[in-house]
């Protein structure tokens, strides 16, 4: 049940919050079940990836223990880390093989009927949801916002390069090479997340190391800038993102208040979080207590108060210090470090893959809290930094 729970959650977590609360809970539920406690616990205490997500969750609970925050917003935030322990809980399962490729298999179906339904929406289609989410053939998002649909995109990307190279078949070979491209191009001319922008450079670049070592990172340098020039010639959408964001970077003041400007409002939350940094450099002002000492300071200046400064590295360490700032960082490199775990080379790309999307991501969005790139993120760590396939071959 644990097995299927966790392929079901592969295609939903793009496209359904609901099933991905309800499948989660699921996948608690069989983990409580199904005993073999010390065979978990030596699988949790043996992997240094969830080794590293415990001491970052353990000092993010402890974090609640002191600065500002009412009860309920400590409770709240520890809530949101809370899905990070879900790496352990599927670590510790250790699924087979074969269920961890039907459960990306899963997850890339869902991103090909998101690509399929984006290209609908392009084509002047529409869809029940997408007035809500401000979709529409300017920004042709499906399931999520623009800034959620590129970087899913942009790691379906990378997968769909991946299960092209993995497989025998040439027709499905280039089935999935197409869809790779295709995705990318949804990333650069169909839709208007800058964040995807950034995740799907930082996966090429990966693809060009790995594939060729240190001389594929110039290359991979080489390429993007022609493909990216291309792009902002080409396509209006790209062309109109792109000189909004220069136009935002050049022109923000910090003695000004931003209004109608995401880039502005961004660089505002930046400069005044890292003040508060620069006032409670070693422990933070709490777990939860951010939005609190932002508001006191806001306050004065008249400024707007948002619920984290759009970055997951500066919410750390606002929260809980430069320790907890080290222990995310942290984790980052065991996973790095750790990818042969997943298994061939290719699956090795695909997990540093998962690693370079949430490191680039969280520098303009606080993706550990955000909900479906955190699942993302704890549900892919979880299967592809687990174990090795000669001791997963022989589970069930």
């Amino acid at each position: 049940m644990a097995g299927w729970a966790t392929i079901a959650l592969g295609f939903t977590i793009p496209i359904w919050v609901v099933a991905d609360s309800i499948l989660v809970v699921l996948l608690v539920v069989c983990w409580l079940a199904s005993g073999e406690w010390k065979e978990r616990l030596r699988r949790i205490t043996t992997s240094p990836v969830a080794m590293s997500v415990l001491l970052l969750f353990g000092w993010l609970l402890l974090g609640t223990l002191w600065g500002g925050g009412s009860v309920q917003e400590r409770a709240l935030a520890i809530k949101k880390y809370a899905d990070l322990l879900l790496i352990p809980v599927l670590i510790s399962m250790a699924i087979t093989v074969q269920a961890r490729n039907r459960a990306l298999v899963a997850l890339a179906a869902s991103l090909v009927l998101t690509l399929f339904l984006s290209l609908g929406v392009l084509a002047g289609g529409s869809l029940p949801f997408s007035a809500s989410l401000g979709c529409d053939s300017l920004d042709s998002c499906v399931f999520k916002k623009h800034t959620t649909h590129n970087v899913l995109m942009a790691f379906g990307a990378l997968l769909f390069a991946v299960l092209a190279w993995k497989s025998s078949d040439r027709w499905v070979r280039w089935g999935w090479g197409t869809a790779s491209v295709l995705a990318a191009s949804n990333v650069l001319l169909m839709v208007q997340g800058r964040t995807g922008y950034v995740v799907l450079a930082g996966l090429a670049i990966l693809g060009f190391y790995m594939a060729l070592g240190w001389r594929g990172i110039l290359a991979g340098v080489v390429a993007l800038s022609v493909s990216f020039s291309i792009a902002y010639q080409v396509s209006p959408r790209f062309h109109e993102r792109v000189s909004l964001a220069t136009s935002s970077v050049t022109q923000w003041n910090p003695k000004v208040a931003v209004v109608g400007d995401p880039i502005g409002w961004r660089l505002e939350y930046f400069y005044h979080t890292v003040e508060i940094i620069q006032d409670h450099p070693l422990m933070g002002v709490g777990t939860g207590g951010f939005v609190q000492t932002y508001r006191a300071r806001a306050e004065q200046a008249g400024l707007d108060v948002p619920p984290h400064p759009h970055n997951q590295y500066l919410f750390i360490l606002v929260q809980v210090g430069i320790v907890g700032l080290g222990l995310l960082l942290w984790l980052f490199v065991q996973q790095w470090r750790s990818a042969s775990l997943a298994g061939d080379a290719l699956y090795g790309l695909l997990a540093r893959g998962v690693v370079v999307t949430i490191a680039l991501g969280c520098l303009f969005n606080p993706f550990l809290v955000d909900h479906t790139e955190k699942l993302l993120y704890c549900w892919l760590s979880g299967l592809l930094y687990f174990g090795n396939e000669a001791e997963l071959g022989t589970k069930t």
